[in-house]
């Protein structure tokens, strides 16, 4: 029993969960679509490939929705990325980004 003690002591701040396949198909949350190989680490989703979506319904979801993707894992440093452009252009102003990046920025949001 002591070893056992020891080894939840020792793990009690991991946080890691790993799924290989997940299909929804109108989930609770009304959703739509799969993941494969979704990682989740410090409450943090990445995903090898991931798609999720809502399909309108004609009273509280008007249109179209896609509710997550992630290809290769990329999304959150796609974000990251954005959060940072986006912190630097709200605080230091426009003028702060280069052409480059406010491209970037544009594209970003769009996607995300």
């Amino acid at each position: 029993m002591k070893l056992l003690q020891k080894i939840a002591w020792r793990t009690r701040r991991w946080n890691l969960k790993i799924n290989f396949f997940d299909l929804f198909l109108h989930d609770g949350d009304g959703c739509w679509g799969f993941t494969l190989l979704e990682v989740v680490h410090n409450f943090e989703t990445r995903s090898l490939l991931a798609l999720e979506f809502r399909l309108p319904n004609g009273a509280n979801i008007k249109q179209f929705t896609i509710d997550n993707w992630d290809i290769l894992f990329i999304r959150k440093s796609l974000y990251n990325h954005y959060s940072e452009l986006d912190d630097r252009q709200l605080y230091l102003g426009e003028s702060s980004l280069t052409g480059w990046e406010k491209c970037k920025l544009y594209y970003l949001k769009k996607i995300l």
